[in-house]
């Protein structure tokens, strides 16, 4: 029966806004008993293509706008740092106020901490989990469309240089913040970096659900971009969350029909080579990563 309505919604036969039939018309047409109906509308609401408005029914989700996050550009925005803030701004961004138990009633905006890495951070970063990172955190909301993502940075604590070995383990990263570029802080003595890219999707926690202001039923977008040393070994990872039936990612064009005499893509700088995109999105880009 799921898979009947599904086929019908995706074919167009319920279009965006329309109400499925009532529970007692449903199961008189598949011959099935209504709590059988409601586990198939249920297992819809779960795949994000119908939604239900207790004392009205069943209607077929409608199909949002959906934007884009340019990745690959150049160069590498750190959208962690507050010295980013000015630029999302331009782009049409507002940051919001990030919850946090200890912030007796206060609003946070950046927040920067060390914590413990959960088993999926610290699978990425190659440590162990529990191990401490260095998390900087923090929301934003479009101005235009409201659309609300998140942003987290992760770092492997031992690559901030602490000003004195005498000195407490949090003025370390005070110190690594107030340097020209923490990316060349982290990336000094241990380059070339190189780069990597990975967007996965999922259904979000309560917790970013809430967070990110998302409807029952809608997936989320992850996309994950790391930092490594030389030797491929991680320093830093760049994390956005968004909502996956809003936004999309798209890559920045490359010529590479040509590369110069002696040019090494793994030790020269690949802006050498790029289209450069506009420095601030345009159209349907709302994020440059």
């Amino acid at each position: 029966m799921a898979a009947s309505l599904r086929a019908d919604i995706l074919e167009a036969r319920y279009t965006p806004g329309a109400p499925l039939p009532s529970e007692t018309a449903l199961s008189a047409r598949y011959s099935v008993s209504r709590p059988t109906v409601r586990d198939a509308v249920k297992a819809l609401v779960g795949e994000g293509l119908v939604s239900v408005v207790r004392g009205r029914g069943t209607f077929v989700r409608a199909v949002p706008d959906r934007h884009a996050i340019l990745l690959g550009t150049w160069p590498r925005h750190d959208i962690a740092d507050p010295e980013f803030i000015p630029t999302a701004r331009q782009w049409g961004w507002t940051q919001l106020a990030t919850p946090h138990a200890d912030d007796e009633g206060q609003q946070t905006y950046s927040r920067s901490e060390f914590s413990a890495a959960n088993r999926d951070i610290a699978s990425t970063l190659g440590l162990r989990t529990g191990h401490t990172v260095f998390h900087r955190h923090s929301r934003w909301r479009h101005t235009t469309t409201g659309l609300i993502i998140t942003i987290n940075s992760y770092t492997v604590p031992e690559i901030i240089p602490a000003p004195t070995t005498k000195q407490a383990v949090n003025e370390a990263f005070v110190h690594a913040l107030t340097q020209t570029s923490f990316y060349d802080t982290i990336t000094s003595g241990r380059g070339p970096a190189t780069w990597e890219t990975s967007v996965t999707a999922r259904m979000p926690y309560a917790d970013e659900r809430d967070l990110m202001a998302l409807s029952v039923g809608s997936p989320i977008l992850i996309i994950r971009r790391i930092l490594a040393d030389k030797d491929g070994r991680p320093l830093e990872m760049t994390e956005i969350k968004a909502d996956a039936e809003r936004f999309e990612t798209v890559y920045a064009r490359e010529n590479l029909t040509s590369l110069p005499e002696g040019f090494d893509p793994d030790i020269h700088d690949p802006e050498q080579l790029q289209e450069k995109p506009d420095p601030e999105p345009t159209g349907r880009i709302l994020f440059l990563l």
